[in-house]
């Protein structure tokens, strides 16, 4: 390999760890036009196309690589990734599905040999070993954990083996949190542990830490929103009415609903009564006159009336004012000024004239 391409090989190494897969592809694409048989370069390109997801295109590359170099380790495992992906996506076909992860087990297989000691081909292997056979990938994983056990994926590998496979979740989730202790911001264990949430039923620790992994890696949304719409789903089928078998009576909580009809009728009863009479002391107090009307109380001592007038002022009677006379009843208006009240003034005798001397008659 030329300097030059081993310089272009580098730089399309750092640019697909950036995710600039475009500018990666056209740098090993002028590689492999110089030359042909460059594994490194044929090794990057079918990642590259691993990363953008075209997997048959990904697996005709790793086979050009170990076509030129057969013990290659970087592509036995590239080859592996993208056969177990084919598998993942041919479920409907059990015999091309079977294909692919044949190829995929021998890939990762090879890859253990040529290096037992190499954790990523024993993490590779375990994953691809966890399809069909959960005892074996446990084996394996926990001996690259004891290569390196300060490996957050492979401790994340172990509790994603442990939770598909139906093992015990209190063994599944140490493992994951042990991950996360390791790496605290690692997508793929806290991806794990959602799941693991989800599938215990605590579906509310399981939308959290599946939002938090879209918040991390936005690649991921799609996944994230299709398991939430999913969950969604079944949440809802849980508490639907017609989802209950017929044979069984309906929960405590359906049957007996604290607001039905006639559970309320004593307090509308209640409310009725209270406010009628609210309304009758309201117009009782505004059409009653303090001043006007007479007092229900009584003396505790009854006076004889005979004893005292009733216009003279006793401790128990107040005083009351005089009746005019009769044939006098009093006006309704006031007397003009200049004249005599009749009753109160006596009338004057009348004037009587002076009398008239007449002269004496002369003889």
């Amino acid at each position: 390999m030329t300097s030059f391409a081993h310089e272009e090989v580098a730089r399309a190494k750092v640019l697909i760890d950036l995710g600039r897969i475009e500018a990666a592809q056209a740098k090993l694409g002028a590689v492999l036009a110089g030359e042909p048989d460059n594994a490194d370069a044929l090794m990057l390109m079918g990642y590259a196309w691993f990363r953008t997801g075209e997997y048959e295109k990904s697996i005709g590359y790793s086979a050009a690589a170990l076509a030129a170099f057969p013990d290659y380790q970087s592509a036995l495992r590239v080859l592996a990734l993208a056969e177990q992906e084919l598998a993942h996506l041919t479920e409907h076909d059990p015999a091309e599905r079977q294909r692919h992860y044949d190829r995929a087990l021998a890939a990762a297989t090879r890859s253990a040999e040529l290096d037992p000691e190499y954790v990523e081909n024993l993490r590779l292997l375990a994953g691809v070993q966890s399809v069909t056979d959960p005892a074996a990938a446990l084996a394996t994983i926990d001996r690259a954990i004891q290569i390196d056990p300060d490996h957050a994926d492979l401790h994340r590998v172990r509790g994603s083996i442990l939770r598909r496979g139906g093992s015990s979740a209190a063994d599944a989730e140490a493992a994951l949190r042990e991950a996360l202790r390791l790496q605290p911001e690692h997508v793929d264990a806290t991806q794990e542990l959602a799941l693991l949430d989800l599938d215990r039923g605590d579906w509310e620790a399981g939308e959290r830490g599946l939002r938090l992994v879209a918040q991390w890696d936005p690649s991921r949304a799609d996944f994230v929103r299709a398991t939430l719409a999913a969950v969604d789903e079944q949440a809802e089928s849980l508490v639907r009415p017609e989802s209950a078998s017929p044979y069984m009576p309906a929960p405590p909580e359906v049957r007996y609903l604290p607001e039905t009809p006639r559970s309320n009728w004593r307090i509308w009863v209640s409310l009725v009564f209270g406010a009628f009479l609210v309304l009758r002391l309201i117009f009782a107090a505004a059409g009653s006159n303090p001043e006007t009307e007479p007092s229900r109380r009584s003396p505790t001592h009854q006076v004889p009336t005979d004893r005292f007038p009733g216009h003279i002022p006793t401790p128990y009677f107040p005083p009351t004012p005089r009746p005019w006379p009769s044939g006098f009843p009093p006006t309704l208006h006031p007397w003009p000024s200049g004249f005599p009240r009749p009753g109160l003034t006596p009338p004057r005798p009348p004037v009587q004239p002076p009398p008239r001397t007449v002269p004496p008659r002369v003889p």
